[in-house]
């Protein structure tokens, strides 16, 4: 089996409400879609995570990554992966675009591997082996305490054990927030924070106390991705809940460091940006070393991001909890059956082949950035 064409697609689909997080707005859902097809009639879909430009990954996919892959067997995913990652490594590029359009062609390598052996992802992955998955909702939106508390309780309604909020915008506004969660929903609940960064480590600190009063289970990215200090500072002074943080990282040498220096309790790669399915499992492998939970994160992206998630989650070791994205994304559109629910906060696997993805072309084609569709790249 050959690889003989790589193609990008960039989408985006305006939301009816934009999403509001403590360091950002976004009026928009944007990714970059690859689809590699082989000389068997074979092709497999991946996504690269675009929170803004999406055909910046697309062109590193056609202009850097393409011609590493034409020609090439795709069963040979984790060479494929290294030779990708050379191409840039040694020029100072082992983060960023490159590493979110290597992870949209390996996902999408294996996708391509399991509908080619019949197989679902999970299943080819021969990793843990689960059948069902346990997930949290995400994310409460940043809003009033009563509107925040109300939209918790009808989760917990719909079967939801475990909740994640968003705060970052300060002691007063957050604490408040926290607390009337916590009356809505009752002391068996667990609630995550999820501060995207929002707050410098002396507010996180501050926070993170009042969440051990309240008890919940992790505080989420609590300052910047590269405040190793912060980190320090915080991981120092809140000692009865988890930290979690993990999503802007895209190696295991990214989260080396934080593991080494014992500040995570949860690392949250996502896999439309830590390079894949392979890039993913060496930071879980790694983690598996410090005996640190790990927690895929999913947050703003398309379909095949979350199918993928869903798939590793299943495989790795460590695994703690599937990051669910309840509030209505209209990328979910393109999908012409839908993605396996929760029920009971469970998620049960398919065994459909590969990521087991039924996409409606010309739905896909409607959210098609520049209104081209599959763009090409052929031997």
């Amino acid at each position: 089996m050959k690889i003989t064409a790589i193609q990008t697609m960039t989408l985006e689909a305006p939301l009816e409400k934009p999403w509001r997080i403590s360091t950002f707005t976004l009026a928009s859902l944007t990714a970059t879609a690859v689809r590699i097809v082989t000389d068997e009639g074979i092709h497999g879909t991946g996504e690269c995570i675009a929170r803004l430009g999406p055909g910046v990954a697309a062109a590193v996919v056609r202009e850097i990554l393409a011609p590493v892959l034409i020609g090439r067997d795709p069963q040979h995913v984790e060479g494929l992966w290294e030779d990708m990652y050379r191409t840039m490594r040694a020029r100072g590029h082992s983060r960023g675009f490159l590493m979110e359009a290597i992870a949209g062609v390996d996902i999408a390598l294996w996708d391509l591997l399991g509908k080619a052996a019949g197989r679902p992802t999970w299943q080819l992955l021969a990793g843990c082996g689960r059948r069902q998955i346990e997930a949290y909702a995400s994310s409460v939106l940043l809003d009033t305490p009563e509107v925040m508390a109300d939209e918790s309780r009808a989760l917990v309604k719909q079967g939801y054990r475990a909740i994640k909020l968003k705060v970052g915008q300060g002691i007063h506004a957050d604490i408040p927030r926290i607390e009337a969660v916590r009356a809505a929903v009752g002391p068996d609940i667990e609630i995550m924070l999820d501060a995207n960064a929002g707050y410098d480590p002396t507010s996180a600190i501050v926070v993170g106390r009042a969440a051990e009063r309240l008890g919940v289970y992790w505080l989420e990215e609590p300052v910047l991705a590269d405040d190793l200090p912060g980190y320090a500072r915080v991981r120092g002074a809140v000692k009865d809940i988890r930290i979690a943080a993990g999503e802007g990282e895209f190696t295991s040498a990214g989260f080396r460091p934080f593991f080494e220096q014992g500040l995570l309790d949860v690392a949250q790669p996502d896999i439309a940006r830590a390079g894949g399915f392979t890039g993913c499992r060496r930071i879980a492998a790694l983690a598996d070393a410090y005996n640190i939970a790990v927690c895929p994160h999913t947050g703003a992206s398309g379909p095949i991001c979350i199918a993928a998630s869903m798939h590793l989650s299943a495989a790795i070791p460590r695994f703690r909890y599937f990051e669910d994205m309840y509030i209505r994304n209209p990328l979910h559109d393109m999908l012409a059956s839908p993605l396996p629910a929760q029920r009971d906060s469970v998620i049960a696997l398919t065994d459909e082949p590969g990521l087991g993805l039924a996409l409606d072309e010309d739905k896909l084609r409607g959210f098609s950035r520049d209104g081209m569709g599959w763009q090409d790249v052929a031997k």
